[in-house]
């Protein structure tokens, strides 16, 4: 419309196309300032479309925030163990639920930061939104991390709390034992009397738990102050507990001890010597085990023997208190001392066999030890001497490599077992110095094994050998197969050139025989008789010759590619033979059986080295002789 309009009211002056074209003008400006406010509107609503789904997120993303600090708010310090390692399994699992939502309120407040930053009509709005959100989101952070430390925290308490309650447990029952005081009785007096000492002992062994729980709980107070007061009264508790049962325990022993020293004091004696008695024969019992297994079992029994001998040596100090004890109700304190001593005596006369009946048998399971060893060895080498002395060398080349691998492995096995064998040497030079030893019978089995290592040794080191020679002859064998195939291969192409050049010559050569032909011809025709001149005399033209001459180059080439590999085939053969290896007659007959090849072989060579020599001028005999004709 405005082209037309111009085209219309150009160059007129009347007032009508005047007014025309000032209309076209306001046209023009009311259409530019439409334009400008669909601009305006669109950039607008496109504003508002943003900012509406920014308040879209936000209100996911403080959904998160809300639920985030209802969790927070509301999480208990567990009263048990058990309750505080859960609530601490729960908070790491609400913590990487927060890692998941991090990157979508991150993402929020970045889109707002952003909206903002673009000049959105309503960016206060939105970074006060964003401002709210950002802190919210660093505070439940923050929370959380400091709500899984205090749950830590209350974990440590709990622990040493429950601790305490298991020793309080524990206290409590052992002081029902200990006001136990039912022992008017004399007749099991003395039994009563043991059971209390073993009791004492197990209480003295415990006391290692309480200054465990004094320990833990120093270093709770010290990381965590605000745990100090409940701590301190747990620990006062149990001491003022373990306090009044030792109290109680000493009260009862001491009962124990009162209610007839006398007779507490006979019986003691009387229990000692009767155990003694029964300690000595043991001790003098000359069976030291017959196997490794016997051995082991009364070194057990050792150890029993002297773990009682430590419970006894108590008692025995034990009697030297009653014996005093006994000094202000009994006038003849000599014969109490006196029986006294002769029961400590007996008791440290045993104490030095005790110790050496010890010593036989760690001696005995020492050799006992070394005969297994031994005997392990030996049957681990007499395994494999079979296939050390193994006689099958492979029946082509694939099966000697394959032989040769698992002797190499065979080999790395032995090297692998060296050490064990200078293990038991070793052990064998104290063994041998030990006269209580079985010296005889360990050199012997020592000899054996000595014998039967270097033995195999030998044998896999002489079976390397004899499948190296083998992989030799099996080398030979593929070489001189693989040769043959090739001459068998080209033998037709160098016999079909003749059979093919025979039609094409049977004229010329009559021709050539004609009685008035030249001598000279004759005698230049001589030299194309052979079956490869024929080839040449057979083609017509100088391309045909060229064809040829390629022909045989490539045969040429192919000989000297492969006369390395058939020389060294030769030479090895040779060298086998030489050696009187133990494959000479095998070797000796392919020799044989291969001399047809040779024959073939040097025929070719020099065939070639005749054809190659002048092929131009044998192909201008043949011209020339046909131009005679």
């Amino acid at each position: 419309m405005r082209d037309m309009g111009e085209m219309v009211t150009q160059g007129q002056v009347d007032a009508q196309y005047m007014f025309l074209r000032q209309r076209l003008q306001a046209l023009d400006t009311g259409w530019n300032d439409l334009l400008k406010m669909w601009e305006n509107r669109q950039n607008l609503l496109s504003q508002s479309h943003a900012y509406q789904l920014f308040l879209r997120d936000t209100k996911q993303a403080e959904a998160f925030l809300n639920n985030q600090e209802y969790v927070l708010a509301h999480t208990e310090m567990p009263t048990t163990l058990e309750g505080a390692e859960g609530a601490i399994k729960k908070q790491e699992d609400f913590m990487t639920t927060m890692d998941a939502n991090e990157e979508k309120i991150n993402g929020v407040v970045e889109a707002g930061r952003r909206l903002a930053g673009d000049g959105n009509i309503n960016a206060e709005r939105i970074l006060e939104r964003v401002a709210s959100i950002d802190d919210r989101h660093k505070k439940n952070r923050e929370a959380a991390v400091e709500l899984l430390m205090r749950l830590k925290d209350n974990r440590d308490l709990q622990k040493f709390l429950q601790d305490c309650q298991e020793l309080s447990l524990w206290i409590s029952e052992k002081m029902l034992t200990a006001q136990d005081m039912t022992y008017d009785e004399a007749r099991n007096l003395h039994s009563k009397w043991l059971k209390h000492q073993a009791f004492m002992a197990e209480l003295q062994s415990n006391k290692e738990w309480l200054d465990k729980i004094q320990k833990d709980g120093t270093l709770l107070v010290s990381e965590k102050p605000e745990t100090e007061e409940e701590v301190k009264e747990k620990l006062a508790s149990l001491h003022t507990l373990w306090e009044k049962l030792e109290s109680t325990t000493q009260t009862k022993a001491q009962g124990l001890f009162d209610a007839n020293k006398a007779e507490l004091f006979t019986q003691s004696c009387a229990d000692l010597d009767k155990w003694l008695g029964s300690l000595e024969g043991q001790i003098q019992s000359d069976d030291y085990g017959k196997d490794l297994t016997s051995v082991n079992i009364l070194l057990k029994k050792q150890q029993m023997l002297e773990n009682q001998v430590d419970v006894r040596q108590r008692e025995v100090v034990e009697l030297q208190s009653q014996v005093k004890a006994l000094g202000q109700e009994v006038k003849d304190t000599d014969e109490v001392d006196g029986r006294r001593r002769v029961v400590e005596k007996k008791f440290q006369e045993l104490l030095e066999p005790l110790r050496c009946r010890r010593d036989f048998l760690v001696a005995s399971r020492e050799v006992h030890q070394f005969n297994r060893d031994v005997e392990d060895e030996l049957l681990w080498a007499q395994e494999r001497m079979p296939v050390a002395t193994s006689t099958e060398h492979g029946h082509n080349l694939q099966t000697v490599q394959l032989l040769i691998k698992k002797n190499q492995t065979l080999q790395k096995e032995i090297q692998g077992h060296q050490p064990r064998i200078n293990d038991i040497l070793e052990r064998s030079r104290s063994l041998l110095q030990d006269k209580s030893s079985n010296t005889d019978l360990i050199r012997q089995r020592l000899a054996d094994l000595q014998q039967l290592w270097k033995e195999l040794m030998e044998e896999v080191e002489q079976r390397h050998g004899r499948l190296e020679e083998a992989h030799k002859a099996q080398q030979y064998y593929f070489d001189a197969a693989e040769a043959e195939a090739w001459m068998t291969c080209w033998r037709p192409a160098t016999d079909a050139g003749s059979a093919s050049s025979t039609p094409g010559t049977s004229s010329g050569s009559s021709a050539w025989r004609s009685p008035g032909r030249p001598a000279c011809c004759h005698r230049r025709s001589a030299g194309v008789g052979s079956p490869t001149d024929r080839d040449v005399c057979g083609s017509r033209d100088v391309s045909s010759v060229e064809l040829l001459m390629n022909n045989h180059q490539g045969i040429k080439a192919e000989i000297d590619a492969r006369n390395d590999s058939f020389t060294a085939c030769i030479e090895l053969g040779k060298a086998l033979l030489a050696r009187k290896h133990f494959a000479s007659e095998e070797v000796s007959q392919e020799e044989t059986e291969g001399e047809p090849s040779k024959r073939f072989w040097i025929p070719l060579q020099t065939d070639e080295r005749q054809i190659l020599s002048d092929p131009a001028l044998k192909f201008d005999c043949f011209v020339l002789t046909n131009w005679f004709y």
